[in-house]
């Protein structure tokens, strides 16, 4: 991909899954990687595994912990581009049993953790006309199904905090986009089921009769991230086998 080699992104969630395979994608396209985690150990260890030696823990649903974060990044060399892959999931809870503490501790992450990460991020990077930021959102805020209102509202949220952000820094050629990932094995995904059932889901579900993979998700967003995707901003582009276009389940 073009655009990606010695310039430096931050790679936030980058302890597992998505973001540690986006981590370790874009250390092969030759860039520079911050990695970032909640987990700093997990953060330690992926640095360490793509010789980038940059590693932070920061707490995404904590304002002053992202501003730090920001801070000290920023502080350490030039941010060509950030990579907000970190969330949280509840797992599934009927309506009658959300608990407000839990909704508003997933949008703390998912919604108010996007929205101060674009702040913090639109405020650092790079006035090169090149600079970019993706956020990972879900195709659940699109498609929302059953017993999925707390995430799937946070996702959505988070998605249209993307598209004005998106719209509003245009101009000073920044692009910001999301990646709606659908069935994807993750630890996170296996945790909250198991490898073998999210297999035998997406084959009875998914138009390509598959989950993603991790990698899948994350030469798409160091794609968007890349010189060339530099018409393109304030999309959702939809990475989900299909799912979405089945329409409701």
């Amino acid at each position: 991909m073009n655009g990606l080699a010695d310039r430096r992104f931050l790679v936030c969630g980058a302890g597992s899954g998505i973001g540690e395979a986006t981590a370790h994608f874009l250390a092969e396209q030759g860039a520079r990687v911050v990695a970032a985690d909640l987990d700093g150990d997990a953060a330690a260890r992926v640095a360490q595994e793509i010789s980038s030696g940059e590693s932070f823990a920061y707490d995404q649903s904590d304002p002053a912990s992202v501003e730090a974060f920001f801070e000290a990044a920023a502080g350490a060399g030039p941010i060509h581009g950030v990579a907000i892959v970190a969330g949280a999931h509840p797992g599934k809870i009927p309506l009658q049993d959300i608990d407000p503490q839990l909704f508003r501790r997933i949008h703390d992450v998912n919604a108010l953790g996007v929205l101060t990460m674009l702040q913090n991020a639109t405020r650092r990077l790079v006035r090169d006309g090149r600079s970019a930021i993706v956020v990972t959102s879900s195709v659940a805020g699109i498609r929302p199904v059953a017993q999925d209102a707390i995430y799937a509202s946070s996702k959505a949220a988070a998605q249209a905090i993307v598209r004005s952000a998106a719209l509003e820094y245009a101009h000073e050629g920044i692009r910001i986009n999301s990646v709606l990932p659908g069935s994807v094995i993750t630890p996170l995904a296996i945790s909250q089921s198991s490898e073998a059932q999210i297999h035998e889901v997406a084959a009875r579900t998914l138009p390509i009769g598959r989950p993603s993979e991790s990698r899948e998700i994350a030469s798409t967003i160091a794609f968007l991230l890349s010189d060339d995707a530099s018409s393109i901003t304030a999309i959702e582009l939809v990475v989900d086998g299909g799912l979405a276009a089945t329409g409701p389940q």
